[in-house]
């Protein structure tokens, strides 16, 4: 009984030095905002301007569909009555088509858009990665965290986004 109870103590005394011993060795912790190191980069907001100017080529293709909807649509409003029952029937075929073809665009548009957003953001993100541990070493701190809402809270001064991003911009 007593030789269960020296070793439980033990344990727990062996258990308190390590615990110990681990959290002295994480005295150095930082942080990175990633949507910040995205938005604020050069290349983040490289990658943004690409990202406008893919959006504004569907948004062309998308407007021209719908301008040829609406017109087939105004075309069977304004003079439907006066169309003969077949000329009608093949306006509103035509008119359904187009209406399908243009939400197949723009359901294809977005999907175009958010695969080149994400494509975007990861290749930044992976080149940051290889930076962000760079600055780690160089300042010498043994943990970064990526998400800082994961935590309840971080002190500002250990965000070290601004480094990353000035590093990160050094690079081509």
């Amino acid at each position: 009984m007593k030789k269960s109870r020296i070793a439980i103590v033990v344990c727990v005394v062996f258990g308190l030095v390590l615990c110990m011993s681990s959290y002295a060795m994480a005295d150095k912790v930082g942080y990175v905002n990633l949507q910040r190191l995205v938005s604020e980069s050069k290349m983040g907001k490289k990658a943004s301007k690409d990202i406008q100017k893919l959006r504004k080529q569907k948004q062309k293709v998308v407007s021209a569909k719908l301008k040829e909807v609406n017109k087939l649509r105004d075309l069977i409003n304004n003079k439907g009555d006066k169309m003969a029952a077949a000329e009608k029937r093949d306006v509103l075929e035509n008119l359904q088509k187009a209406y399908k073809e243009y939400q197949r665009l723009v359901a294809d548009a977005k999907d175009d858009i958010v695969r080149g957003d994400r494509k975007l953001v990861s290749t930044i993100l992976e080149k940051a990665n290889k930076i962000l541990k760079k600055v780690a070493k160089k300042y010498k701190y043994t943990i970064i965290i990526k998400d800082p809402n994961a935590v309840g809270y971080l002190d500002p001064d250990v965000d070290i986004t601004d480094k990353v991003i000035k590093e990160l911009n050094k690079k081509k």
